[in-house]
């Protein structure tokens, strides 16, 4: 934090400004993905069929634990996929069913029944959002201060 009060007030607001609007984006809209495909889903249970370790590499989100996948099937047995990845990384390995959703029969991947946790990445990204709005206003007053305080061009007399 100290390395930023070492930029001028203009650019030192502009790249807060930046990284304030990436973070916020990213975290809103990934909460807002989720968010829909647990209103959306279809509801059942992956039936776990090989679980790999994921130790901690850039697929792995720098996460250890274990990666799975299954079959799911759905609870109205509406759906049925054969193998399907399931989202996220598990701290210990799971029991043989885990409670999931789908977006539909062409799926690939399913959420984890997680019951609303997407509510917390969405919000938060609201809130970034909101005070990047707010530093937008800082610099658009930085940008008219700096816009009066330009020295008249000398005119020859």
């Amino acid at each position: 934090m100290f390395l930023l009060r070492l930029l001028p007030p203009l650019p030192r607001e502009i790249s807060l400004g930046v990284v304030g609007l990436c973070a916020g984006l990213f975290l809103a809209v990934m909460g807002a993905l989720h968010g829909y495909g647990e209103v959306t889903g279809v509801a059942g249970t992956v039936r776990i069929a090989n679980c790999d370790h994921a130790h901690g590499g850039w697929r792995d989100l720098w996460t250890d634990g274990w990666a799975c996948q299954g079959a799911f099937e759905a609870d109205d047995h509406s759906v049925s996929i054969r193998s399907v990845a399931v989202d996220g990384v598990f701290d210990d390995l799971p029991d043989a069913t885990v409670a999931a959703r789908v977006e539909g029969p062409s799926a690939h991947t399913a959420l984890q029944d997680t019951s609303g946790s997407w509510k917390w990445p969405a919000l938060t990204g609201v809130v970034i959002l909101a005070f990047t709005a707010w530093r937008v206003r800082t610099i658009r007053r930085l940008l008219a201060e700096r816009r009066t305080s330009v020295p008249p061009s000398a005119v020859p007399a």
